[in-house]
This record gives structure tokens, sequence and C-alpha cells, in this order.
């Protein structure tokens, strides 16, 4: 009982340790499918002092640095709020991206956002 006490222990030591390692700062992008429209979602994550924030960008509706006004992450989870057009995405980070819905008007719909190449590079 003792060694599968202490076996569960490290685990969950390590695999919390590994979560909480990755940080979402950086430029991410995903496409929406909205009645058969690709729409292209970009988000630019920064980190200051352990505080997130960012803007997101909309290149297919002309629209960039439009302000998240909320982010909230709770590994594995983020949610990032967007005020000025009544949409929340919520999702799951993981080794591949951060899959998640974006919700606005009342409709969810499915986005992955994968990380950009350059950001990785950096990182």
């Amino acid at each position: 009982m003792r060694t599968l006490t202490l076996t569960l222990t490290i685990f969950l030591m390590l695999t919390s340790a590994h979560l909480h390692g990755q940080d979402i700062a950086g430029k991410w992008g995903g496409t929406l499918s909205v009645q058969g429209t690709q729409l292209r979602i970009v988000f630019h994550v920064n980190k200051t002092n352990n505080q997130y924030e960012a803007t997101f960008d909309s290149p297919d509706q002309n629209m960039t640095g439009a302000k998240v006004t909320a982010i909230t992450v709770a590994y594995p989870n983020v949610k990032l709020e967007m005020a000025g057009i009544a949409a929340v995405y919520e999702g799951i980070i993981s080794d591949k991206g951060i899959t998640g819905k974006w919700v606005q008007s009342g409709t969810a719909l499915f986005l992955v956002l994968v990380k950009d190449e350059e950001e990785k590079k950096r990182n």
C-alpha cells in the first residue's frame, strides 16, 4: 500500500509539473467553419508578471487587435473572453494545441488552435 501511494504521489507531481510548464504565451491560430465559410482566428497572447493579456485578429473579416477582456488558465483548461463581440473560447491545452469551442450569440463552434511555428522555434 505504501509503494502504491508513493508511486501515485510521484506520478501526480510529475504530471502537474509538466502541465504547469506549458505556457500559452505566443501566437495561436485556427479556423472557424461558420455556415460553410472559413474564418481564420489568431490570438496574440502575452505574459507579464504571471498575468496573461491578449488580442485577437479575424483576418478574413479585416479585424485586427481586438481586445481579449479576460483570460483564465487552470491547466489544462483555458478560457478567453471577448466582451466586445460577446464571444468566449474555452479549450483544453495539449501538446498538439488547444482544442475547444467558440461560443458567440448562442452558437457553439469547434475550434482547434495551433501555436505558430515561429513561436514554437523560439520556445
